[in-house]
């Protein structure tokens, strides 16, 4: 029997082709119905690697009125460090290596989505809005 994805790749430049700021980044904590218990940092699991959460800001004005703010979930070892925020600029401008999305009922009954990448890097000038021709979205 096959098996479904839950996680789909998809290209940075596909999902922000104006790109995104980054507002912070903060260990992912597993949730424990029991207050008292140990507090204890999620690991993915399909590559057990720790849980780093990514709040950034979508860098399309239009995106504002479906809520321009997203989370994104990066596995890695160590916390992802932002990239420098550029001159006049309040935030960091970051691109995320290794973008999946996962679709899922949302409480409202619309569909809803989350971000998990394998990384975060500085935004290549002009990149956003076209993608290397040899990145596939498969990859």
């Amino acid at each position: 029997m096959p098996v479904i994805p839950s996680r789909f790749p998809v290209r940075f430049g596909d999902v922000f082709p104006l790109g995104c700021f980054v507002l912070g980044v903060e260990p992912a904590m597993e949730f424990n119905e029991d207050s008292r218990a140990p507090k204890r940092q999620e690991r993915d699991k399909e590559t057990n690697l720790l849980l780093w959460t990514v709040r950034a800001l979508d860098a399309n004005g239009e995106a504002a009125r479906f809520g321009a703010e997203f989370k994104v979930k990066v596995a890695c070892e160590v916390q992802p460090v932002p990239p420098a925020k550029a001159n006049g600029f309040p935030y960091p401008a970051a691109e995320f290596e290794g973008l999946t999305i996962t679709p899922y009922a949302g409480r409202n009954g619309r569909i809803a989505y989350s971000f998990r990448a394998t990384g975060m890097r500085a935004p290549h000038v002009g990149r956003a809005a076209k993608p290397d021709p040899g990145e596939s979205a498969a990859a």
